[in-house]
């Protein structure tokens, strides 16, 4: 039997933990802060106000085009399988989970205390119709689940899930996007318009790209997990007004760009990094620039960016350079990957070989977001000394997810992707021929193969060989997203914050997070 159990970000157990016995039913649940070591009492009535760079424009994750926005969904949902600060699998809405096959047969025990904001009780049939909606056609989270076969109501509180093939990574796929649990009736009556989730949090108010207001769900079934009475989550894409607003108080924590951190850091103001919190690539579409069919283009581009320099000249050594699309120190990174080399004249002569010894010319190429204007810029010019010009555009909020992959009209962009803990799931996401992050259906040959087969793979050696060469392959033959750099969060946030800890699972979470009375 394939039982789940704790593990910590020592990543080379990531397997183990999917495996472990269910030692943990009647846990608190995922993300839950530990208790100040010091007693403190809480403001009952404090609020905090929490920056971001997006906010999305849609309550169904199903409908997101990326995971930019999915954590601050986390605030008003929960997931089935939650994450503590270390990364490791601990119960959310299902108490336990295990399967009697080796990972085909999953049976997940649900807690019986959840209600939705708008009253409902939480139960089996709306994780059955959730994980149905999120495999139905038009889901960007439809690649994940690409594997279901059926998800069966055994009663009230617990769910059968019925895989084609064995993955004993599920569990970890359920801690993340696909894990996030709508209400049935909601997906039953197709209405979105309105926010019903099991969170800490209710909608009180949304401006569109402006600002998502919340207040304390009264019904909260991990009470000791929301200290504060609401939190207001406002979108600032400009990166210096964002510290500017940190430093000054305007708001409680946001994550810092790196040419801000020092000054911000200098300024008192407490930091912590999440070390590769995001994957930096260069994204290509060839149904709509037909010269990146093929690859030996898609390499020479890679080769004429010059990823040290980018670090060190853009980001200010917070990070670093990608060879591969697991994180170094990360289950399944391979250390015998180096990242591509920086070769102008070998672009050059790959190139020519590819029958462009002039280079070429794509109008209106890439998508950029504002805090990634410097390296597009960067990008762009190096790219002009092997002879291809690109056009760079700046779409505002979230329009430029949506032109590169919903609806794709422009073939290059510039993606910060955001990893699970689950590789499979992160891989078939980005390399999936059939994935909708991937409409121009590139693949990387044997690749496919080598990602079910670690879905099948019990044993954690064997199964981070194969992850370490599908980084192999991946090296050889450029995929759709070209790894820039790992480049790492820095969260700043308030001194009046207490309870505070060292999240790597992402930002912003605010479990156990208040203010001293």
């Amino acid at each position: 039997m394939i039982k789940e159990k704790r593990f910590a970000r020592s990543w080379p157990a990531i397997a183990a933990a999917v495996l472990a016995a269910t030692a943990l039913a009647g846990c608190a649940g995922g993300n839950v802060a530990p208790s100040p070591t010091v007693a403190v009492e809480f403001d009952p009535d404090a609020t905090l106000t929490v920056g971001v760079r997006l906010l999305g424009d849609t309550w169904d994750p199903s409908r997101q085009p990326g995971a930019t926005t999915s954590p601050v969904d986390e605030l008003y949902y929960d997931t089935l399988i939650g994450l503590d600060a270390d990364l490791a699998l601990v119960p959310e809405l299902a108490e336990n989970w295990s399967s009697d096959d080796d990972g085909q047969t999953w049976v997940l025990a649900l807690r019986e205390d959840v209600t939705f904001s708008d009253g409902t009780t939480f139960d089996a049939q709306d994780v059955k119709s959730t994980l149905e909606h999120y495999a139905a056609e038009g889901s960007t989270l439809r690649s994940q689940l690409a594997g279901l076969s059926s998800v069966e109501v055994v009663d009230d509180h617990h769910v059968r899930v019925v895989l084609s093939t064995p993955n004993v990574e599920l569990p970890s796929l359920l801690a993340g996007q696909v894990g996030t649990m709508l209400s049935s009736d909601v997906i039953t009556s197709g209405d979105f318009s309105e926010l019903v989730g099991t969170g800490k949090f209710i909608m009180a108010s949304y401006s569109p790209g402006v600002e998502k207001v919340m207040v304390a769900n009264p019904d909260y079934w991990n009470p000791d997990a929301v200290k504060i009475a609401g939190v207001t989550v406002r979108a600032i894409d400009d990166p210096v007004a964002m510290a500017n607003a940190v430093r000054s108080g305007e708001i409680d924590m946001a994550v810092i760009e790196p040419p801000q951190a020092a000054s911000v850091e200098s300024a008192g103001v407490s930091t912590y990094e999440i070390t590769g919190a995001q994957l930096v690539t260069v994204f290509q579409n060839p149904d709509l620039a037909p010269e990146l069919v093929d690859p030996r283009v898609r390499m020479a581009l890679a080769m004429a960016i010059d990823r040290a320099g980018i670090i060190d000249g853009l980001y200010f050594g917070r990070g670093e350079e990608a060879s591969q699309f697991i994180a170094p120190g990360r289950f399944g990174f391979n250390p015998d990957v180096e990242p591509i080399a920086y070769d102008i004249e070998g672009a050059r002569a790959l190139l020519a070989e590819a029958g462009y010894p002039d280079g070429f010319s794509l109008p209106y190429t890439m998508a950029v977001q504002a805090n990634s204007k410097q390296l597009a810029e960067t990008i762009q010019s190096s790219w002009a000394e092997i002879g291809v010009n690109i056009e760079l555009t700046f779409p505002p909020g979230g329009a430029g997810a949506e032109a590169t992959w919903v609806k794709p009209t422009i073939p290059m962009s510039l993606p910060n992707l955001v990893p699970g803990i689950d590789p499979a799931s992160f891989l078939l996401k980005n390399l999936s021929p059939t994935a909708p992050r991937n409409p121009g259906n590139v693949e990387v040959p044997g690749t496919m193969q080598l990602i079910q087969q670690a879905q099948v793979t019990v044993d954690d050696n064997d199964r981070e060989a194969i992850y370490q060469q599908i980084a192999s392959l991946t090296r050889e033959t450029v995929s759709a997203y070209t790894p820039i750099m790992w480049r790492n969060y820095t969260v700043a946030y308030s001194d009046k914050l207490v309870g505070m800890q060292e999240w790597q699972a992402g930002f912003p979470i605010l479990d156990g997070v208040g203010v001293a009375k």
